[in-house]
């Protein structure tokens, strides 16, 4: 899985950014030795910074170890989760409006 891992970096360019490459370093090396705890990573910055590109390449990864249907994305705002392709935190948790 490990090259599914570098392929992805080098097909979406995300080689240059060490952070991006951390991020997703983190969560696929969690599910690839198959770590029952939860983790829980909180990717913050600003508009622009390359969060999308990281949940990009997570689908990417999930999909090419052929787990993708175990994934459900989300994000705060209609317009994050149109970028990813995701739900609505209150969709998806059927929160009121």
């Amino acid at each position: 899985m490990e090259l599914h891992l570098e392929d992805i970096i080098e097909d979406l360019g995300i080689g240059e950014n060490v952070e991006q490459v951390r991020a997703l370093r983190i969560i696929a090396e969690h599910f690839m030795f198959g770590l029952e705890h939860q983790l829980l990573l909180y990717i913050a910055g600003v508009g622009g910074t390359g969060k999308s590109f990281i949940v990009k390449a997570l689908v990417e990864f999930f999909r090419r170890c052929g787990v993708s249907e175990t994934l459900v994305l989300s994000a705060p705002t209609g317009c994050a989760a149109v970028l990813i392709s995701g739900y609505t935190i209150h969709a998806l948790t059927f929160l009121p409006k």
